[in-house]
């Protein structure tokens, strides 16, 4: 049966209103498995090819009455993706007389007082409103999620092998005390390696199986690649001119690394387009600005129709926020991982079915990475999901939340969480009562009688403010105003001083006054200026990346152009053609080309066997040397290898060291909820690759 046969009269009157000539391979299929089965599914498929109405349109056609409660939840990672999608779902819905409500900070508190007293339609989530429901207002979910038949979760591969995902899982069993009857389930990825697939499979609730639903088909891709040497900050005016003249013929996503860059980025281009009386319209989006500043952005891009723009941007703009169309995507300098920037190429060549990406790098072993990350790509090899092993933090944090939901629990109930919510499985019963003895020692936790209750150090740390709500951190900030408005925020650094100038929003700023109370800057419009120093992580590069890098820099081919220029200079510095030994500032270092977690591993090797912990990991350019004289890396090399290593090793020298513990744990949001032993066997689980480091020493012997 054709899937349009099997929709309601509404559903197909909107589908024709819409001016569709026909459904997409994503949504015929999943309107025929998800109503002739009673399967979960998981919708994979590339952007813009339709994943929000096959989830929408079959689940919709399967609700009876709406009026009866809230019957479907879509739960999204961004709020912007749920404002986005809250005017998509109202339109499909309008004619249908289904109500449609949006639930987080920033949603219409009538709204929701709307919902609570007449529940029904469909409700758009984050997780974190969700979390923050459940601790503090548990009736409001006994009243919205009795009745529920459809949960949604959008980008799905955003909340897999995280924290934030091991959060989501667990507030889905949480969710099942409230339902009458278990509800189905949808899934929508548009980067779905073939290795998350199968973790992606896992992640509802038990109860039926999940299939997959998989469309392959993708856009052309083609790429041009450039290098242009960059100065101390990697600036480079050439690769700053060769964006600006690819933005007079395309509107394209520039994806930097750096909030900063994306502010250098967009006040040169500003300033060379009034130089040069172009028209086309430049903007910055990252979470820095004000989220009224990004719906502007957004808004013209999606609506600009045949006036130029370029949009620089960080990940803000990776996942799928409807902008329309653009032509191409600039990723300048290289990215962290095939699955980003498979995301982020996503985001062009809806109007032309082709993907056209401008790689330009200003580093040499960014070219080398960004090369082999592209290769990857046309390979279709997106890294391997690695799963989050023993979370005791996120437990930890989770029973909190409970504790909070049911205003203490007894004894006898919080002993077998770790059974009781299937996500904390891998805890064994040793670790889990030791995780919760701790939270008592801490005074996390208080014991009154039989029961558990939340204590006062829980109280005065955590619940005094949205941030229990998360499992990310956020770094202290300024917000920055004019006399008028607020235009975002920049990070406390030393360089934020009166009188010192800034880039925010595609503009340079004076700083005029600083109001510690409150964290303000007050600046108005400056002539010039120096981008503020935004922190962010340098972003963990896999094994499979690195040794693509090795492979493309050591093929024995010729080499012209760029790619001459950039070999020439990396391997200048490798000492007797041995591949791996390399000089750095005159000494002697260890380039590995192996992924983050084995050079972490290594430099903890080398640390045990000089016990001197004077050896530097550049991750970056993964090097491992060391800045003492002294110390011939070689020599440490061979020490290294003629060791049989165990985990124990690794387990004692942790122990022992608690400045490098900590080094290891600065993501671990909730790590002072976690006793010493526990973390340093997170770190072991999820850190660290004690056989890879052991197997590229081998190699390195051989060599």
């Amino acid at each position: 049966m054709n899937a349009l046969d099997l929709l309601q009269r509404p559903i197909r009157k909107y589908i024709y209103d819409q001016g569709w000539q026909e459904l997409s391979k994503i949504q015929s299929a999943a309107i025929q498995y998800i109503l002739t089965t009673k399967d979960n599914y998981i919708l994979a498929a590339p952007t813009a090819s339709g994943k929000t109405e096959a989830a929408f349109f079959p689940s919709i056609d399967a609700v009876k009455n709406f009026h009866e409660g809230v019957k479907i939840v879509y739960i999204s990672p961004l709020v912007a993706l749920i404002n986005d999608q809250f005017k998509r779902v109202t339109d499909l819905c309008q004619q249908m007389d289904i109500p449609v409500t949006r639930w987080h900070a920033e949603a219409s508190v009538t709204q929701k007082k709307r919902l609570l007293k007449a529940p029904a339609g469909i409700l758009l989530i984050t997780p974190e409103s969700l979390e923050a429901m459940l601790m503090n207002h548990s009736e409001y979910a006994k009243v919205l999620f009795s009745d529920l038949e459809w949960v949604l979760i959008d980008e799905i591969h955003a909340f897999l092998s995280s924290n934030r995902g091991i959060q989501l899982k667990s507030l889905l069993e949480r969710l099942q005390t409230y339902e009458k009857t278990q509800p189905r389930y949808i899934g929508m990825s548009a980067t779905l390696s073939r290795s998350a697939i199968d973790e992606a499979k896992t992640f509802f609730p038990q109860g039926s199986p999940t299939k997959v639903l998989v469309d392959r088909g993708s856009n052309e891709l083609r790429v041009t690649t450039n290098y242009f040497p960059g100065n101390n900050q990697r600036q480079s005016e050439a690769a700053l001119q060769t964006i600006f003249a690819y933005s007079q013929a395309e509107s394209m996503l520039v994806f930097p690394n750096s909030r900063a860059d994306v502010e250098y980025l967009v006040v040169s281009l500003v300033k060379l387009g009034q130089q040069r009386d172009s028209s086309v319209h430049y903007f910055a989006h990252h979470a820095s600005l004000t989220k009224e500043f990004r719906m502007m952005v957004e808004s013209f891009a999606k609506n600009s129709q045949f006036e130029l723009f370029t949009i620089c941007c960080t990940s803000t703009l990776e996942l799928g926020i409807d902008i329309g169309s653009v032509d191409s995507v600039v990723q300048y300098n290289a990215p962290f991982s095939v699955t980003s920037l498979s995301q982020r190429l996503g985001r062009s060549g809806r109007r032309t079915g082709i993907s056209q990406l401008h790689f330009i790098a200003t580093d040499a072993w960014d070219y080398v990475q960004g090369v082999a990350v592209i290769h990857l790509l046309e390979e279709d090899q997106l890294e391997k999901i690695k799963e989050v092993k023993k979370p005791y933090d996120v437990c930890a944090h989770q029973l909190l939340s409970l504790l909070m939901e049911h205003s203490g629990m007894v004894i006898s109930e919080v002993k077998n969480l770790n059974h009781q919510l299937s996500i904390f499985s891998s805890l064994s019963d040793d670790e889990y009562k030791q995780l919760v003895q701790h939270l008592v020692d801490q005074q996390y936790i208080e014991k009154l009688e039989n029961e558990l209750i939340i204590g006062l150090r829980t109280e005065k740390e955590w619940l005094h403010g949205p941030d229990f709500y998360t499992q990310f951190s956020t770094e202290p900030e300024f917000s920055v105003w004019t006399e008028t408005k607020q235009i975002g925020r920049v990070p406390f650094t030393p360089a934020i001083q009166e009188g010192a100038n800034l880039f925010l929003a595609g503009q340079v700023w004076k700083i005029q006054l600083i109001k510690l109370e409150g964290n303000k800057l007050i600046v108005e419009p400056a002539i010039d200026g120096q981008p503020p120093v935004f922190t962010s992580s340098a972003g963990e590069i896999s094994h499979e990346v690195r040794q693509g890098m090795k492979t493309w820099l050591f093929a024995e081919k010729p080499r012209t152009g760029p790619e001459k220029q950039v070999t020439t200079e990396l391997l200048s510095v490798q000492l007797d053609e041995n591949p791996y030994f390399v000089t750095h500032y005159g000494k002697v270092g260890l380039r590995t080309f192996s992924g983050t977690k084995i050079n972490r591993t290594l430099q903890l090797l080398f640390d045990l066997v000089t016990d001197e912990g004077t050896f530097y990991l550049i991750d970056k350019q993964s090097l491992l040397f060391s800045p003492n004289t002294a110390i011939e890396i070689r020599q440490v090399v061979r020490a290294v290898v003629k060791n049989n290593w165990n985990e124990a090793d690794l387990i004692g020298y942790l122990e022992r060291n608690s400045q490098k513990r900590q080094a290891f744990l600065n993501d671990m949001k909730y790590q002072a909820l976690v006793p010493e032993e526990l973390q340093v066997k997170y770190i072991v689980e999820n850190k660290l690759d004690l056989d890879g480091a052991v197997e590229t020493l081998e190699t390195i012997g051989d060599n």
